[in-house]
């Protein structure tokens, strides 16, 4: 998913010419070992990459807890060595990378956990909206996490909101179009977001999926229930302000997955990183 060439434009961002600190030490011939380390409980997510960023810089890497491993506090995540000025070329642009693509990972690991708590199909949806010039890093961050994509761009997925209903007189004209929708793409899902609850309920005979956005838990369990026992083949997501403190209460409403941008916003894991000389 992510190349040497993504690799070497994160590096030349903060690495475009040389290491003017470095530069001024008398460090010819002296060689350093570097461990990057949790100080928290976390999902790892993106090391392969870091160890590939520290390989570009000139270093050997001796160890990497693979993507998806969960770590207790205290331990190793990522251990290279090379020259002192290499490593510190490599060292916070490798920290920081895992900082915030463990955190993303952890995060939507335990969304997942909490919904499976209480409803064992609800799945973790990322949404399109990761940080700019980040998709790559924040999908591999998504999935080494146990999340799942809800759209990766405008190509890949079909998702009416209601700013597209403008060409229609009326919900009727607009659920009659939805019909031709399905028959151009045999290979694809139809999701369209409710407006309301009966929309909601409408909708259910003529899409795939029907996302809710921002309805009261009440209606949610509403729909889910008609989808059950009339539209057992069409699946309801939920979207909206969904994040840790509340993932438990829509999954417990029966729907198939909750869609969100929060891990994506979820900071970044405490790491800690030793250099020595050896």
């Amino acid at each position: 998913m992510i190349s040497d060439s993504d690799i070497l434009n994160y590096i030349n961002e903060d690495l475009p010419y040389f290491d003017l600190t470095t530069n001024l030490q008398e460090s010819c011939g002296i060689n350093a070992r570097l461990e990057l380390f949790t100080r928290e409980d976390l999902v790892v997510s993106c090391s392969e990459i870091s160890a590939r960023l520290a390989e570009i810089l000139g270093c050997k890497v001796e160890f990497v807890a693979p993507s998806k491993t969960f770590l207790k506090s205290g331990e190793k995540i990522l251990t290279y060595s090379g020259s002192y000025a290499n490593i510190h070329k490599a060292w916070k642009l490798s920290q920081v990378l895992l900082e915030y693509s463990c955190k993303i990972a952890t995060y939507t690991n335990q969304m997942l956990n909490l919904a499976k708590s209480v409803n064992q199909k609800c799945q973790i949806l990322g949404t399109r909206k990761t940080f700019p010039f980040a998709k790559k890093f924040c999908i591999k961050a998504l999935l080494d996490g146990g999340g799942s994509v809800h759209r990766l761009n405008l190509s890949d997925s079909v998702l009416f909101f209601e700013k597209h209903r403008i060409l229609y007189k009326n919900n009727d004209e607009f659920y009659s179009n939805l019909v031709k929708f399905k028959e151009k793409i045999p290979e694809k899902k139809l999701c369209v977001e409710a407006l309301n609850l009966d929309d909601a309920i409408n909708l259910l005979e003529f899409c795939d999926v029907v996302q809710l956005d921002k309805m009261e838990l009440l209606d949610i369990k509403n729909v889910v229930k008609i989808k059950d026992e009339k539209y057992k083949f069409s699946k309801i997501v939920c979207a909206g302000g969904i994040n840790l403190t509340n993932v438990k209460e829509y999954a417990k409403c029966g729907v198939d997955a909750v869609v969100t941008s929060s891990m994506y916003l979820s900071k970044m894991a405490d790491l800690g990183a030793r250099i020595s000389k050896i």
